[in-house]
C-alpha cells in the first residue's frame, strides 16, 4: 500500500521519487526465488499523487519494487479501481510496459514456468471501492463459476500446479472468517494447490493438507498482512513473507520447503524526515545491529511475541525462519553462522565479517532530507 506520508517520503528536491531504500533489506529474500509475488494494492494513474482513500502512486514505486526482485503483480483488489477504469488501464498498462507479469483484471490469469515445471496464478477480489462500467474494464470478482471457468482453461493448457491469490476476508481480524474457510474449502476441492490471502492488513493462520507420505498437498495461508504501508496501530505494520517450492512427481503435485517470516515496516526519522522500510524481523540478530533506538526494538519484539502466540498452532512441517542457535535444528536454513554476521543473506555464508547490506546510516544519507510536506496520517 502507498499512503501520502510515504509519497512524500519518496519525494526527492528535484521532484522526483525514490523508493529503493524501502527494500534494500528483503531485496535478497526476493531475487533468490523464482518468482516473487506482490499484491499491489494502489493504482498508477499520474499525478496528483494521493494516498488513502484513493491512490494513485508514483511509476517509480513499480519499478522499485521490480529492482527489489518482485516479478508477478496481483491486480484484483479493491483499489485498483480508485482512479476509475482509465487510472486502471494506465496501471497495467505500466506493468506491461516495464515486463512484469500480472493478473487479476486483463489478464485473468498467468502460466509461470521455470525448470520444466508450469504453476497457474490466479487472483480474485470480493469487490471495488469504486464501481464502474464492468465493460470498461475488467476484474476478476470472486465467483466461483469464474474460478472454475479459469480453472478448466489452466488445465487445458497443461499446468502442474494451481495457485489462487484471494483477496478476502475482513479487516484487522486476526481469525479467517467463515466465508474464507469455505472458499479455501472449495478451492482444495478443485484440485488448486495453494491459496494466498490479503485484505486484512493483519496477519491470519496458514494451514496445510499432506497425503500418506507426509507431502503437503495443500496449503492455504489465509493473510499475509502489510507489506509496506502507513497504517498506524503495530499489528499491521507486521506482516509475513511466504516461500514454498512446487514438486512435481508422476503422480502428483506437492508443495516443498515452506516458510514464513515476519517483517516490520520500520518507519525511523531521519532530519525531521520518516522513512520507510521493509525489515526482516524473526530473528533479532537481523535487525539489532540497524535499529538502534530501544523503543522501536521493543516494539517490534512484543509485536512479534504476539503474534506468535495466535500462530503457536500452525501445522507441522511448515516453519517460521528463523537464524540463531536454539532453531536451527528444526529451522530449514542452518549451517554454520558466524555471530558476527549481522544480516541474514541467501548467500554462501563465510567467514568475512564484510556487510553484504550496508547499515541504515548509509541509506539515509542517499535520500533527501527536503519533503513536501509532514509525514501525516493518511
Amino acid at each position: 500500500m502507498q499512503h501520502g506520508a510515504q509519497i512524500r517520503s519518496a519525494r526527492q528536491w528535484d521532484g522526483s521519487y525514490s523508493y529503493d531504500t524501502c527494500f534494500a533489506f528483503i531485496k535478497d529474500r526476493f531475487t533468490n526465488a523464482d518468482f516473487t509475488v506482490v499484491n499491489m494494492e494502489t493504482s498508477f494513474s499520474g499525478p496528483p499523487y494521493t494516498g488513502y482513500p484513493s491512490f494513485s502512486s508514483p511509476n517509480q514505486l513499480a519499478q522499485a519494487i521490480q529492482r527489489a526482485g518482485a516479478n508477478v503483480f496481483l491486480t484484483a483488489n479493491n483499489h485498483i479501481l480508485d482512479k476509475g477504469s482509465s487510472g486502471a488501464s494506465k496501471t497495467v498498462t505500466l506493468y506491461d510496459s516495464l515486463g512484469i507479469f500480472h493478473c487479476g483484471t486483463t489478464n485473468p490469469w498467468v502460466i509461470l514456468g521455470k525448470n520444466g515445471v508450469s504453476v497457474a496464478v490466479l487472483n480474485y477480489t470480493y469487490g471495488s471501492n469504486r464501481q464502474t462500467d464492468p465493460h470498461a474494464f475488467p476484474m476478476n470478482y470472486t465467483d466461483t463459476l469464474l474460478i472454475k471457468k479459469h480453472i478448466e482453461e489452466v488445465r487445458k493448457e497443461g499446468v502442474d500446479g494451481i495457485v489462487c491469490c484471494m483477496h478476502w476476508g475482513v479487516e484487522y481480524e486476526l481469525t479467517p472468517s467463515a466465508r474464507q474457510q469455505f472458499l479455501a474449502h472449495w478451492l482444495r476441492q478443485q484440485g488448486v494447490v495453494a491459496v494466498i490471502g490479503s485484505h486484512p492488513h493483519v496477519p491470519q493462520p496458514i494451514q496445510t493438507k499432506k497425503n500418506s507420505h507426509g507431502d503437503v498437498t495443500f496449503l492455504v495461508a489465509y493473510s499475509l498482512g502489510n507489506f509496506i504501508s502507513n497504517q498506524q496501530d503495530l499489528i499491521p505494520r507486521l506482516g509475513m513473507i511466504l516461500h514454498f517450492d512446487f514438486v512435481v512427481t508422476s503422480t502428483e503435485t506437492y508443495i516443498d520447503n515452506p516458510w514464513y517470516e515476519w517483517i516490520w515496516t520500520w518507519r525511523p526519522v531521519t532530519d525531521h524526515k520518516m522513512l520507510y522500510h521493509v525489515l526482516p524481523v524473526s530473528d533479532p540478530t537481523l535487525y539489532r545491529e540497524i535499529v538502534t533506538d530501544p523503543a522501536d526494538t521493543l516494539l517490534i519484539v512484543k509485536t512479534v511475541n504476539h503474534l506468535r502466540k495466535h500462530m503457536s498452532e500452525m501445522p507441522d512441517g511448515i516453519f517460521e525462519r528463523r537464524r540463531y542457535q536454539p532453531y536451527e535444528r528444526k529451522n530449514l536454513y542452518f549451517g554454520e553462522h558466524p555471530s558476527f554476521r549481522p544480516v541474514w543473506t541467501g548467500e554462501p555464508v563465510s567467514t568475512s565479517s564484510k556487510r553484504d547490506v550496508s547499515s541504515i546510516e548509509d541509506y539515509c544519507t542517499r535520500r533527501t532530507i527536503k519533503s513536501s510536506g509532514p509525514p501525516g496520517r493518511d
